[in-house]
């Protein structure tokens, strides 16, 4: 589990394929040393398992899943990502459970530069919009942000200038993918409405023990 706050921009040393998956090294010394094989990293918003720690960089395996749902295959030597260890009981919970699962990618359609904040618009699949809320939360590239102006087909996230800084957003362009991960809490809601396929009532709240 993870907080969605950054703790370190790593570079991209390799990402070769392997089969149909994906050996990336990373260069990345304060999570390396903190790393052993075994250990779960966040990169870019993907929960990955490090197999490799050499003191200044680590390796993983993206499997065709993660490729799949991620902007993994575009990954090239040079590129900066966004890493985050996992949490810990004594940790602070400064940003949203952020479970390191990507839904999807979103692509960034416009950046508004401003002198105290950047917003940047996402389109992303209509699918998802049921996961939004106003000044909810939404993970974009494992960073935790908060969104407004919703549509079914984009969304507006605003970072401030400290955000930016610690994060690789400060390189991505018009046009770029990003990772999505949407609230897990709205989706087992969803999970559990759905179960019974009984619609939410007073009745409902209830019988489940909501309102008394």
């Amino acid at each position: 589990m993870f907080t969605g706050i950054i703790q370190e921009i790593g570079t991209i040393r390799q990402a070769r394929r392997v089969g149909d998956g994906l050996t990336i090294q990373v260069g990345a010394p304060k999570s390396s040393r903190a790393l052993k094989p075994g250990d779960s990293i966040n990169i870019n918003g993907a929960c990955q398992t490090a197999t490799t720690s050499g003191g200044e960089w680590f390796e993983v395996f993206a499997m065709a899943e993660t490729i799949a749902r991620t902007n993994f295959a575009t990954l090239q030597s040079g590129d900066r990502v966004n890493l985050e260890l996992p949490l810990t009981l004594n940790d602070p919970l400064g940003g949203h459970l952020v479970a390191g699962h990507v839904d999807c990618t979103g692509t960034i359609s416009e950046i508004d530069v401003g002198p105290q904040s950047t917003k940047i618009i996402i389109s992303y699949e209509t699918g998802y919009s049921k996961y939004l809320i106003e000044k909810g939360s939404v993970a974009v590239e494992g960073i935790s942000l908060t969104v407004f102006d919703i549509d079914d087909s984009s969304f507006v996230v605003s970072l401030i200038p400290e955000t930016l800084e610690r994060t690789n957003l400060q390189f991505r362009k018009v046009g770029d993918r990003v990772n999505l991960e949407f609230d897990q809490i709205g989706k087992y809601v969803e999970r559990f409405l759905g179960a019974g396929k009984e619609n939410l009532t007073m009745e409902f709240l209830h019988k489940h023990g909501f309102v008394r």
